[in-house]
């Protein structure tokens, strides 16, 4: 990645911000991201602004200062000019990829033809998944799928591009009655008469693959510094990660309107339950609590539904807002681990460093993810469960 954009700034000028705080959202052409705060400070100004685009990486989008520092006497224009020796460094690093990549580029072209010279695909330029692909779902009209792999070479995700937008032409096979025994499924009612067939026709595969494209529209993830949190469970016995997460649920709910009320957890039999006291039963008795719902009936019409991983679906999604807690795990910086592959290249190639940095302990993180039918309500619940869990002794009340 060479340049991005700017989605949107959490923090305005002049505004104060801790470690951890969400500075700003950046996107690229394949993904949005968010940017935390690394130490305390204040934005002094902001020099790439909301909806900025083609801003080149290492550029400098805003001045930060450190809290007690004379705004007054910093030169704004001096810093916001990047130094020429920066510059020429970004356009070295530039062309080295630039070539990496015409020498992959040109293996792939070398590997496509001897592949072709081998076997010609039975359809085109397609590689052997996509023909698979093509035959399992019975597409007529497979020659009009656009591809883009290496000279046009059609490949599976295009076929399942293909589906997902409609034009696929369904050669329907003929297919003999089922015995009277065996009752068969009512097909739901759609204005495309080949819709129906369509489902049934898909792969397992594909349609967990466009399940999740469209569940993860309605997603909003965020990376939850968790160190404290991790500490604070092993350290007393009977208190659970889900308790505290129900906790910073509850809490954030008071803040964010949402229809419905408290908090709910899946039950056993894939119900949903109210588990009472979320906002103010102690953390001990809410992990008791929980524990119970989820053993027990459905109940209540929760705002928010603390769920496991792939237990929704977009049909199956409710009306409630549905939040996912992550297992705890190690992460380190970018910078981190691009040193830790240059020290593994380094010994591998046998080349001698000068001197060795000791690599920081990698720090514990959580992934939290809402998944709502509104963005809106999304976002917000996010970033303020993000806020809660990551100062968890305001919630052991």
């Amino acid at each position: 990645m060479t340049e991005g954009g700017i989605a949107r700034w959490e923090k305005q000028e002049g505004e104060a911000f801790v470690a951890g705080d969400l500075l700003l959202q950046i996107e690229t052409d394949k993904a949005q991201m968010d940017v935390e705060a690394q130490d305390d400070g204040v934005l002094v100004k902001i020099l790439a602004p909301e909806g900025a685009q083609n801003v080149r990486v290492n550029s400098v989008i805003a001045i930060v200062a450190e809290e007690g520092d004379d705004i007054a006497s910093i030169d704004i224009g001096a810093l916001s000019k990047q130094p020429e020796a920066e510059a020429e460094k970004v356009e070295k690093k530039a062309e080295a990829v630039q070539k990496k990549a015409e020498t992959v580029e040109k293996k792939v072209e070398k590997v496509a033809k001897t592949e072709k010279a081998e076997k010609a695909p039975s359809s085109g330029l397609s590689s052997p998944a996509a023909e698979f692909t093509i035959h399992a779902n019975h597409i007529a009209n497979a020659a009009e799928i656009e591809g883009t792999g290496p000279k046009g070479r059609v490949l599976k995700g295009d076929v399942l591009q293909f589906l997902k937008a409609g034009k696929a032409v369904i050669s329907k096979p003929e297919i003999s009655k089922p015995a009277a025994s065996k009752p068969v499924a009512k097909a739901p009612s759609s204005g495309n008469a080949e819709l129906p067939f369509l489902v049934q026709s898909l792969e397992p595969s594909v349609l967990r693959h466009l399940a999740q494209v469209e569940l993860a529209k309605r997603s909003v993830v965020v990376q939850v510094p968790a160190t404290r949190l991790v500490q604070l469970v092993k350290a007393n016995r009977g208190m659970t990660v889900d308790a505290l997460a129900a906790r910073a649920i509850a809490l954030a709910l008071q803040q964010v309107k949402v229809e419905g009320n408290g908090v709910g957890v899946v039950t056993d039999g894939s119900k949903v339950a109210e588990v009472a006291g979320a906002a103010s039963a102690s953390v001990l008795d809410l992990a008791q609590a929980i524990k119970q719902a989820r053993s027990g009936p459905a109940s209540g019409r929760p705002a928010a539904v603390l769920a496991g991983e792939n237990v929704f679906t977009p049909d199956t999604l409710p009306d409630a807002a549905v939040v996912v807690v992550g297992a705890p795990y190690a992460s380190v910086s970018a910078a981190e681990a691009s040193a830790a592959m240059d020290s593994a290249l380094n010994d591998l190639l046998g080349v001698s460093t000068s001197s060795a940095q000791p690599s920081k302990q990698a720090s514990t993180v959580i992934d939290v993810r809402v998944i709502s039918n509104s963005p809106t309500v999304a976002s917000a619940l996010a970033a303020k469960i993000k806020g809660f869990l990551s100062n968890p002794e305001l919630l052991t009340f």
